[in-house]
């Protein structure tokens, strides 16, 4: 065994399955955690386990010493070595199997002996009594409370710190309480900014002797998946880190806040290169803060307020022009921090403040002035709860920021840092979700041998909007990436891994990677995936863990190959094509089989789906351009899947291409008024674009019932076609305007469909009434006068 470089230890089973590949499910991990410098057993529960190989681990410090899946694929035991330098906190693992990868679980590691919490316990006099420094591992089912006993003495420092959403569980928000030996309330805790629904108390003990600590939910819930890590003791607990952030590749001196024995100093080796958050772990007397503060790392220096900067004219000034990063405390409430800093004409910048996401209590509003003391901008909640500006000067000089809390509050833990930078260009990749609120399906690729799987790659820009190009290193041996250019302009396109018929059955952790085609731009690129472990209602997510990496694994064969035949002809615009799907079955293997176009390309759609009948071998997928279709050539993929096993196989076709071209034919239908009945002609005038050898079919689409038109046929020499129109005498008066010429023309075993002449008119109007006729006026009789 080796320790973990790259997360990965391979175990081989004692048990395998020589099914076809079905994803596994893990639901569960139990116990949640494990100490440092110790070995744990755990155990994994789920589904379609029975054929487990290999447990991924997402960071090193833990060795993988044994892997035993059970006969009936419902659980597997691993026995992990956790080294002594293991980084605390939150680790992630995920199975694989001989058939797919499982869903990402975490795992948590603590440096402080693990106690069970054992039953009765549910009352102060039936208190669990356990060792001061000391992680006790329990659950709180409904209505219930768990109350444990711990010694402290006078002037010692007395931490509480739960994990329980974070744990990823289940909504348990939990609420801890300590109490003295009368029952009396000491300190209590509900929701922490430094964990979010999870509670953390350090005080230092006022006397000698027992304390009891009470944990349960807030409301009272709870349930068989509403699991805790209780940590309890005298170790440090501060809520704070002054300065909340360092320029990469420097040594930094911090503060440590907000702990009751008072701060803590230390100098902390920052890596090289720019790393976002860095976590820091405080420690005093031997002992370690269970969790990590956050820490940000920039490219950029410090530097760090002066005394008194509460106004305009005492503010902290940059002395230098180029990026920056200011660090703040608004320690006192309604209090005012000031910094002036050069700027450049025209020089776009982004000003950024981290105060919520280094987890401090500031909630920051931040203004840009100018000389003269106007506001120019300003800001609240840009980022979350964190306030941004963006700031072009149309004048070089120097500026003015102040920043407050929103509410006016301070305190000595309100840190804050406020970096100031031109705009990064940068591009973040991931996959977007298959379904709803489902962050775990499909967001990993597991490939069968000899095979090909699919995905979405979706491209969020910022500051760039040119051609990109795609790398993945470090693919498992025999696993290829086949990734087109994505144009300026798009975000959203399909990546195809395919695996040899000789693949070693196996995983790496990849970081993919964006370039700019051009040799001449940078840009920023990374991987980001947010798994949300813990959502309630409304769809709101109340923790989530992230990830840099997407796991590729080789999986054993599928019982299908899937093919997307290139059509031998171009979709034009105002066109339509069927594309044909087939699939190469393995013997035995006849179920239905579903197969959805993974990705359009801009102005094409497509079916939802289609599918291959049980024992048929192909179908035909209709496709659409509209009549901005983009003209280029695409690559275009479709997804395939089958119940098979209690679970879903996945396969898909490799990279397709279809070219997207102007119409062969446009025109226009001349507008028609006439009444039931009649037999007219509808008239297309036809501006030939391509010419065609032979004839092509017109057909007059569109029209209504009662109404019909018999195809003509045309060559490239015609300049119209005139459809003979019938009327059933019995059809109502209306006005039909979606008349349009479908032109198909024939090329080889491929047709060339297009709509010509949209939007055509046909108005049916009631028949004209014949005059009356003239009354008939009977004649006067006339008297001959003197008669």
């Amino acid at each position: 065994m080796t320790m973990l470089r790259a997360g990965i230890v391979a175990i081989a089973s004692l048990w395998t399955s020589a099914a076809f590949a079905v994803s596994p499910t893990v639901g569960s991990v139990s116990p949640a955690g494990g100490k440092l410098g110790v070995d744990i057993e755990i155990t994994l529960s789920g589904a379609r386990l029975d054929d487990a190989k290999e447990l991924i681990l997402y960071d090193a410090g833990i060795k993988v010493v044994t892997l035993q899946p059970s006969k009936d694929g419902k659980t597997v035991k691993s026995l992990l070595r956790i080294a002594p330098d293991c980084a605390l906190g939150e680790h992630q693992l995920r199975l694989r199997t001989l058939t797919g990868l499982s869903e990402l679980r975490t795992f948590f590691v603590g440096a402080l002996p693990v106690n069970k919490e054992v039953e009765p316990n549910n009352e102060l006099s039936k208190a669990q009594i356990v060792p001061a420094n000391t992680t006790v591992t329990g659950v709180i089912t409904a209505e219930d409370a768990d109350y444990f006993k711990v010694e402290a003495k006078k002037g010692e420092r007395f931490s509480v710190e739960v994990e329980a959403i974070r744990l990823g569980r289940a909504l348990f928000d939990a609420y801890v309480a300590v109490l003295d030996d009368d029952g009396k309330i000491v300190a209590e805790c509900d929701d922490s900014v430094l964990f979010l629904q999870d509670p953390v108390i350090s005080f230092i003990a006022k006397k000698s002797g027992f304390y009891y600590v009470m944990l349960r939910d807030t409301s009272w819930g709870g349930g068989n998946d509403s699991h805790y890590r209780l940590h309890l003791g005298s170790f440090p607990r501060p809520t704070a880190v002054f300065p909340p952030g360092g320029q990469a590749g420097t040594d930094v001196k911090v503060q440590f806040l907000g702990d009751p024995a008072g701060s803590l100093e230390t100098v902390v080796h920052l890596p090289k290169t720019a790393a976002g958050d860095f976590p820091l772990i405080a420690e005093s007397q031997g002992l370690k803060a269970p969790s990590a503060n956050r820490f940000r790392v920039s490219p950029f220096p410090n530097v760090l307020e002066s005394a008194g900067n509460h106004d305009q004219a005492h503010a902290t000034a940059s002395l230098r022009e180029g990026p920056v990063a200011f660090n703040g405390i608004i320690s006192l409430p309604g209090e005012s921090d000031w910094f002036s800093f050069k700027a450049a004409r025209k020089q776009a910048l982004e000003i950024a403040v981290y105060a919520r996401r280094v987890r401090s209590p500031l909630d920051p509003v931040l203004q840009l002035l100018d000389i003269k003391g106007k506001v120019i901008d300003s800001n609240d909640d840009a980022a979350g709860v964190d306030s941004v500006i963006k700031f072009t000067p149309e004048e070089a000089g120097v500026y003015y920021l102040k920043i407050f809390d929103q509410l006016r509050s301070g305190g000595a833990d309100y840190v804050y840092r406020i970096e100031i930078r031109p705009p990064a260009s940068s591009v973040t990749l991931g996959i977007p979700e298959v379904a709803r609120n489902d962050t775990q399906s499909r967001q990993f690729i597991a490939v069968a041998r000899g095979n090909r799987m699919a995905t979405l790659l979706n491209v969020k820009r910022a500051n760039f909007n040119g051609d990109l190009t795609f790398s993945i290193p470090g693919l498992p041996p025999g696993v290829s990436l086949h990734a087109e250019m994505m144009p300026a302009g798009v975000d959203t396109m399909p990546w195809v891994f395919a695996a040899t018929p000789e693949a070693e059955l196996s995983s790496s952790l990849v970081e993919p990677l964006a370039r700019p085609r051009a040799a001449d731009k940078t840009v920023e690129s990374a991987y980001r995936h947010k798994l949300e472990l813990v959502r309630a209602g409304n769809d709101q997510v109340y923790y989530a863990t992230h990830t840099d990496r997407l796991p590729v694994a080789v999986i054993q064969e599928v019982p299908f190959e899937l093919t997307l035949e290139a059509p031998s002809v171009p979709l034009v615009r105002s066109g339509s094509m069927k594309l044909r799907v087939k699939a190469d079955r393995r013997p035995g293997f006849d179920d239905p089989i579903s197969v959805k176009m993974l990705w359009n390309p801009p102005g094409i759609s497509s079916e939802t789906e289609v599918i291959i009948p049980k024992g048929k071998s192909a179908a035909e997928y209709a496709i659409n351009a509209k009549g901005d279709a983009a003209l280029a050539t695409w690559k275009i993929v479709a997804l395939a899947s089958a119940p098979h096993k209690g679970g879903t196989i996945f396969t898909s076709s490799d990279l397709t291409p279809i070219r997207v071209t102007e119409p062969f034919i446009v025109g226009k239908i001349s507008p028609v008024t006439t009444e039931a009945g009649k037999t007219i002609q509808i008239k297309c005038a036809l501006d030939q674009k391509e010419p065609f050898e032979g004839k092509a079919v017109a057909r007059l689409v569109g029209l209504p019932d009662k109404v019909t038109a018999p195809d003509k046929e045309i060559t490239k020499d015609d300049k119209e076609v005139a459809f003979d129109i019938v009327l059933d005498p019995k059809i109502a008066p209306g006005s039909h305007k979606s008349l349009s010429c479908q032109v198909q023309i024939k090329k080889g075993s491929d047709t060339i469909v297009q709509a010509v002449g949209s939007g055509g008119i046909l108005r049916i109007v009631p028949p004209k009434k014949a005059p009356a006729e003239p009354k008939k006026v009977a004649a006067l009789e006339t008297k001959t006068p003197g008669k």
